[in-house]
């Protein structure tokens, strides 16, 4: 591509190069304020994978806050080793910092499994079976998980939620779950989102509660300052979701 030149306006800068992607083989998408201000415009090849630009993304959000490099910030959700307890709150840090940067919900799932240590690996495979490729599973003690939904809002969170309740009834345990969300207009710290959740997860336990309980959706979810075309290129690549 050719230098659209240094001394244009940010806006004429971004449209230019915007159009001179079109004639190479790579997608663009806008990136927005919350005053739906142009912050810049994001190029991905065409081809990439989702993983790709999922790790892209953690290590762009993770730069903006000051902190380290990129093996602090990208996590493969597709390694075998899940993560020990004590990495929980770093990703949850960096997939707070994508919600600003692409304006997409994010979705915190605790899930306590019950007294049943013969089950615990099988337990464990049927959550994963559950997933999607940038969902990320966390062991946090021997009968509880955490699991990160990357670009989920609260009604499909809900599905997932369902479905991994299913799927370990199968292993004779009774798995509550406790659902928490983060939007772009909220400012959380990753203890926040905890702290919801694990409200959500004692309600759980309470005598006649329900086995899934969430904070309310009524927070507009138009936090989302990218357009409907932009919002649905990201969520395309951020998560396949079937449901």
């Amino acid at each position: 591509m050719t230098h659209p030149g240094t001394n244009k306006d940010p806006a004429l800068f971004f449209a230019d190069l915007e159009q001179q992607a079109g004639s190479y083989p790579v997608r663009s998408v806008k990136i927005t304020a919350r005053d739906r201000s142009l912050l810049g415009l994001f190029l991905m090849d065409d081809d990439a994978e989702a993983t790709e630009v999922e790790a892209a993304l953690t290590e762009l959000a993770g730069s903006f806050n000051g902190k380290g490099t990129a093996a602090e910030s990208n996590f493969d959700p597709t390694a075998c080793t899940m993560p020990s307890p004590d990495q929980l709150k770093k990703i949850l840090r960096a997939e707070l910092d994508r919600v600003q940067l692409t304006r997409l919900p994010c979705s915190l799932i605790l899930l306590a499994t019950g007294n049943n240590d013969e089950k615990t690996a099988a337990i464990s495979d049927a959550i994963k079976e559950c997933l999607h490729h940038v969902d990320i599973l966390v062991r946090r003690s021997e009968h509880e998980f955490a699991v990160i939904l990357p670009g989920t809002n609260l009604g499909k969170a809900i599905l997932r939620a369902k479905t991994i309740r299913t799927a370990i009834l199968a292993s004779n345990a009774d798995p509550r779950l406790g659902i928490a969300l983060c939007y772009a207009n909220d400012r959380f710290s990753p203890g926040d989102l905890l702290a919801q959740a694990e409200a959500e997860l004692a309600r759980t336990k309470l005598p006649d509660a329900e086995p899934i309980c969430h904070v309310s959706g009524i927070r507009a979810e138009d936090a989302c300052q990218v357009s409907v075309e932009e919002r649905a290129q990201l969520f395309g690549f951020l998560v396949k979701d079937t449901n």
